[in-house]
């Protein structure tokens, strides 16, 4: 592969380095003293080494947001925003991919941390002897699911890719049997799914399985369970027709027992905005797994969905009261923006719509008119007078849990159970009986549930898996004027260059 050598490298030169480099939010410290060699010999090199993955897979948060998130056709299309700035990789947001512009390279840099989790996963089942069964079974569920989380973004991004499963690049020196052709779509979930099922039942086997929030953990690889059989009995490769799954029925059974073993270990929040609350986050009951922010060590990316604090003194709120700096952020920029359509989708009664987003008016001759949005959901904490960007990335939390029990029902055909789901998110949202949900059939029900999961997860990084997955894929088709092919991202021109077994994704190949 394209990558190879430098993973090489890598991880024999800068492993140990980059697994203890302090991170005070993933409680790690400076280690000097052990080297590549002799890292696998106590349990505390095997948690450090752990940590380090966690902290590797914080560092690509952003781009696992962006792959969910950019396409989804919520967000402006235009190349400037409403605040006169350049709005950032418009080329997804408009769904207008190439392979001269395909936003993400060389994989998304994921197989730096995949090959890192294999050595991790090679160490741990084979050697460590010192390890008890618990502790091996709690490591090895948590490297599964951390591989099969990365796997699953690549599987939805680029459809079939290239699938490594042993640390190859510390077995040889020879480049060219690092390379490997891209596995096919069906190969690459059936891929995901082994290593999610590995993962559920090593943590099956621990009476008491981690719940520590910031790390991977069993809740974590319970809904990735879950949404990956959800993916597998809904999506069909491209260009084929049938769906993933060899058993529909059967594979629905188990999304539903990966997420009842959770069911009772988790709570919504009784304000929607706490979910996201910047602090007494290990003790938030909604939240299972995030990747973790703090203040003074490493804040959040959602400064780019806020604005300009020196050019936003002109716009006003929808009464003409000037806003100057609402969020009392000390710096921001809006690269991206939410359109208005999808604002108005919410409605006035939802109380999701002003927790996630600040409309702001012009004040034009006395007449107030919308000027545009910007994200309030992920403003952070006070600190020196200004707010700073330190919540946390919800990878999942209760409302994940209970839309995709929703849909599993609905695929079931169990409409009361779809009711009780719908209504816990939707009470929540508008008020106890306020607007519950009705069914009257599949059809409708898929498109109310998606329409919930919309307005549920704006920035979290689900909506175009969500559109993909969901209503046939009719609204992703839309995007990309009936294009399947465009349905996958284009692989970048670097990796082609460096890799002649790696062939780019059909609808990107020019003539």
């Amino acid at each position: 592969m394209s990558i190879m050598k430098s993973i090489r490298t890598y991880i024999q030169v800068f492993a140990v380095a980059l697994m203890a480099a302090s991170c005070n939010a993933l409680d790690l410290a400076p280690v000097d003293t052990w080297s590549i060699n002799n890292y696998w010999n106590t349990e505390e090199q095997c948690e450090r080494f752990l940590q380090g993955l966690q902290y590797r897979m914080r560092e690509r948060a952003e781009t696992f947001m962006q792959m969910g998130e950019l396409r989804g056709g919520t967000m402006n299309t235009s190349s400037i925003t409403s605040i006169g700035e350049g709005a950032y990789n418009i080329e997804a947001v408009a769904n207008n991919l190439s392979e001269a512009n395909p936003v993400f390279t060389n994989w998304g840099n994921f197989y730096m941390d995949i090959y890192q989790i294999n050595h991790a996963i090679d160490k741990i089942t084979d050697e460590c002897s010192f390890l008890s069964d618990d502790q091996r079974n709690m490591y090895l569920g948590r490297l599964h699911g951390m591989r099969a989380f990365y796997y699953f973004h690549m599987l939805r991004t680029w459809g079939g890719v290239p699938l490594c499963d042993k640390p190859d690049v510390l077995m040889t020196s020879e480049i060219a049997e690092l390379r490997k052709e891209r596995a096919s779509e069906r190969k690459t979930w059936e891929f995901v799914r082994d290593d999610a099922d590995l993962s559920f039942g090593y943590y099956s086997k621990v009476a008491s399985p981690e719940t520590d929030k910031a790390y991977w953990n069993f809740g974590a690889t319970c809904c990735l369970r879950a949404e990956v059989y959800l993916w597998g009995v809904k999506v069909k490769p491209l260009k084929e027709s049938t769906v993933l799954s060899s058993d529909v029925q059967g594979d629905l059974e188990k999304a539903r027992v990966s997420l009842e073993k959770i069911q009772s270990s988790y709570s919504l929040n009784d304000d929607f905005a706490d979910a996201f609350s910047p602090y007494n986050k290990d003790s938030n009951t909604e939240v299972i797994f995030a990747m973790r922010y703090m203040l003074n060590e490493k804040t959040n990316f959602y400064s780019n969905y806020t604005y300009n604090v020196n050019t936003f003194t002109q716009y006003c709120d929808g009464t003409g009261k000037k806003l100057d700096n609402p969020l009392n952020i000390g710096s921001g920029a809006m690269r991206y923006e939410y359109s208005g359509t999808f604002y108005d989708s919410f409605g006035d009664e939802d109380k999701r719509r002003d927790a996630t987003f600040l409309q702001f008016y012009r004040n034009e001759e006395g007449s107030i008119n919308i000027a545009g949005r910007c994200l309030c959901k992920f403003i952070g904490e006070e600190n020196n007078g200004n707010n700073q960007y330190t919540n946390d990335f919800p990878v999942y939390r209760y409302s994940d849990v209970a839309l995709m029990f929703a849909e599993i029902y609905n695929e079931l055909g169990q409409g009361g159970q779809v009711k009780t789901w719908m209504d816990l998110v939707r009470d929540r949202a508008y008020g106890d009986g306020v607007n519950p949900f009705t069914y009257t059939s599949k059809e409708d029900a898929e498109e109310a549930i998606l329409a919930e999961r919309s307005k549920e997860f704006v920035a979290e990084g689900k909506r175009w898996y969500d559109i993909r997955r969901m209503a046939g894929a009719k609204y992703a088709l839309d995007l990309v004027q009936d294009n399947e092919l465009k349905l996958v991202w284009p692989i970048d021109s670097g990796v082609l260059a460096k890799d002649n077994l790696v062939k780019q994704n059909e609808g990107y190949i020019v003539d």
